[in-house]
């Protein structure tokens, strides 16, 4: 339950061990490479060789057929996915797999079937655009070879704007061998047919143009309606063309297995040639610097030695806990591991914090069940993870998500019965202990104590810390006086109702001016310049007004685990309010309950899941923990 104690490590390794090292260190997973910073001017970058080029080509291949599949039949190749075994396959075992198939020619012939469906689409997209061209013309019955066959006379169709329209069929009055005749019109323009004699031919089309009249031409001679015909029955050949080459693409499934190998192994081999630029060398000699946990360093030796027969020059050194460049690897196992989610949210440790996760699950397991507080919500929360746990394929990541639901639902049950909530007041339970309804006063004074509780520990952690890094003053400075401070001021506010003497009192103020002038003199000691500390030092001391703001805060605790009771009651009176009225009022009150408490519980555990976090990283955080620590990158399969 703490960060990875880390060593660091240069390595001084022959170029021809390269290859066979890096297999070693990527099964040994727990090696995190960093820029190397030998300044030797006889070292150089390694380039990305044909190799890296080859193995990225495949790669992309491989991704497509399987994104290609997935596309198509998105069931059957999530399926094919999930029940695959690759994960868990060694790495010997999964280069052995991927060497015996070569998947070059079933890329080619699916390239090819993708490339002719593609081109079906196309064409039955051209299809549709033409018929829709068709449809405007279908009430001309006459083939338009029989039109176009008129030796005295000639056959225009094409558009006009609809405004121009009947005045152009006015004005073609004065052409006595001329016929005109709309076809159809649309929004904004008619479509025409024009029949004209060979004399009138040439002054017609003079008119035409007055009218911006534009010509529409088809190069087939039967009817529109047979052409119209011709394209549908086109373009049902097409969709069955597709449907043959989608079973060709279905029977292509079984490879899924294979091809998720190949990828497997693609993938590290394209991670063993990314990390190499990492590296600088010479042309006989690789160096190589990171870093590894601690508690791995004799089997890190170990590799190193029998990958290379001893020929490399190896040296490990303590790294410097100030060094922001230390990676963080968090180590939290049980149910404090899967708080590890809510920490990384917001930002690693740095090397020479604390892993805060631990301290974070107690209170954040405490803190979501109150906010929820109704014994109904935890068990529906408990059953729909467990049986997600239970019979859903995921993977660790979904998994420890579900897992960290299903913990916090013993936290909401167990607030539900002290609360003696489930569905609001609906069921009455035997182990109230607290009465939402009416021991207001209770739940905020106790909302108070646990935000007092929370803070006291944050700045207490904050002690830690700086005692831990050789910063004993600081301590006191830092943590120490805000203590003495702070508590000062509580016991003074509580002195009649704890029933304080005077003494006592006058104590308590002595000992909030110390706090006080202490934290003024010591607030802001790095300051150059006197004026600059005072000032620096009243302004810490303002920061007493956040602390009111912090305990403020905490009453969201009370607050959400109300406002949740209450609406979980009003949906419960209005559903007795429905059953009261017969069936149909019974019925209508099943859909009720079942939609509004439903979303009640939605409305719950987001609320509980978003405050909790916010109490954490605002009030908790603030008080102690800097984070941006940077993630340690396994090199792993």
């Amino acid at each position: 339950m703490a960060i990875v104690k880390m060593k660091k490590f240069k390595l001084f390794a022959l170029e021809k061990d390269r290859k066979s090292l890096l297999k070693e260190l990527q099964k040994f997973s727990y090696v995190h490479f960093v820029k190397t910073k030998e300044d030797d001017e006889s070292l150089k970058e390694i380039n990305f060789n044909q190799d890296m080029t080859t193995i990225k080509e495949k790669s992309q291949k491989v991704k497509w057929m399987l994104n290609y599949f997935l596309k198509l039949f998105p069931k059957e190749t999530k399926k094919e996915i999930d029940e695959s075994s690759v994960k868990e396959t060694l790495l010997v075992l999964l280069e052995q797999q991927a060497n015996k198939y070569d998947f070059s020619n079933d890329y080619e012939n699916l390239a090819k079937i993708n490339g002719e469906i593609d081109s079906n689409k196309e064409e039955i997209a051209n299809l549709e655009i033409y018929r829709k061209e068709l449809s405007k013309w279908l009430n001309i019955k006459e083939s338009l070879g029989n039109l176009k066959a008129f030796k005295t006379a000639k056959f225009f169709l094409g558009t006009v704007a609809k405004k121009n329209f009947e005045v152009l069929k006015d004005n073609l009055r004065n052409f006595e061998h001329t016929y005109i005749e709309e076809i159809s019109d649309e929004s904004s323009q008619v479509n025409i047919m024009l029949l004209t004699s060979n004399t009138e031919e040439k002054g017609l089309k003079n008119e035409l143009k007055t009218y911006s009249f534009t010509e529409t031409n088809f190069d087939f001679d039967t009817s529109f309606t047979e052409e119209y015909e011709k394209t549908k029955f086109r373009e049902e050949e097409l969709k069955k063309a597709n449907e043959k080459l989608k079973e060709k693409v279905e029977k292509l499934l079984k490879l899924i297995p294979k091809l998720l190998i190949q990828k497997e192994y693609l993938d590290n081999a394209l991670m063993r040639e990314t990390v190499v630029s990492n590296f600088k060398a010479t042309d006989t000699v690789n160096v190589i610097e990171g870093y590894i946990p601690k508690d791995m360093e004799e089997e890190f030796k170990r590799i190193i030695n029998k990958n290379s027969n001893k020929n490399n020059y190896l040296e490990i050194t303590e790294v410097d806990k100030e060094d922001p460049e230390v990676p963080i690897l968090l180590k939290n196992s049980g149910v404090t591991g899967l708080f590890e989610s809510i920490t990384q949210m917001y930002a690693l440790p740095r090397y020479n914090e604390i892993d805060p996760t631990a301290i974070l699950s107690i209170f954040y397991w405490i803190f979501f069940g109150m906010m929820v507080a109704d014994f109904a919500y935890g068990l529906i929360l408990f059953i729909l993870s467990g049986l997600a746990l239970m019979f859903g394929k995921f993977d660790e990541n979904k998994r420890k998500f579900l897992k960290f639901f299903f913990a916090l639902s013993f936290s909401t049950m167990i607030w539900g019965l002290l609360y003696g909530s489930a569905f609001g007041d609906l069921i009455k339970l035997p182990t109230q202990v607290l009465d939402s309804s009416k021991d207001f006063m209770t739940i905020f004074a106790l909302s108070i104590v646990f935000g007092a509780v929370h803070l006291v520990i944050a700045l207490a952690i904050k002690a830690y810390i700086l005692i831990k890094n050789g910063h004993f003053m600081d301590a006191i400075y830092d943590v120490f006086l805000w203590y003495l401070t702070l508590t000062s001021l509580i016991l003074l506010l509580l002195a009649e109702k704890l029933g304080f003497s005077e003494f006592m009192k006058n104590s308590l103020i002595v000992c909030a001016v110390i706090g006080m002038l202490g934290i003024v003199v010591f607030g802001a000691r790095d300051a150059k310049t006197l004026v600059g500390r005072i000032g620096g030092g009243l302004y810490s001391l303002y920061g007493i007004t956040s602390y009111i703001g912090d305990f403020v805060s905490y009453l969201r605790l009370m607050a959400l685990g109300l406002a949740g009771g209450f609406i979980a009651s009003a949906i419960n009176i209005i559903v007795k309010m429905l059953v009261s009225k017969g069936i149909l009022g019974i019925i209508l009150g099943v859909v009720v309950f079942t939609f509004g408490q439903s979303f009640n519980i939605f409305l719950s555990f987001l609320s509980s899941y978003v405050h909790t976090s916010r109490l954490i990283y605002v009030e908790f955080f603030s008080k102690f923990y800097e984070g941006g620590g940077k993630a340690f990158k396994k090199f792993r399969v």
